[in-house]
């Protein structure tokens, strides 16, 4: 699933802001400001994924991610 450019830009803000304290932030601050700069595709791995559904839940401006993470799941449940 491709995410909303405008949404990892705020997500990776978000991550990087935090990421002195926590390095799965950290890491996940790095994968997606990677995926900005690049053309390939980039795939998360389960703890960045986990990390990424904390900062949606922590920050109610990323609610277009929630919405594309739960479809995500959605889709490995069935």
């Amino acid at each position: 699933m491709r995410l909303p450019r405008a949404a990892v830009e705020r997500a990776q803000q978000f991550a990087a802001a935090q990421a002195g304290v926590s390095s799965g932030l950290r890491d996940l601050a790095l994968v997606l400001d990677w995926a900005l700069n690049t053309d390939r595709v980039v795939a998360l791995r389960r703890s960045e994924v986990r990390e990424l559904q904390r900062l949606v839940e922590a920050h109610p401006e990323l609610d277009a991610l929630a919405a594309d993470l739960a479809s995500l799941r959605d889709r490995r449940a069935a």
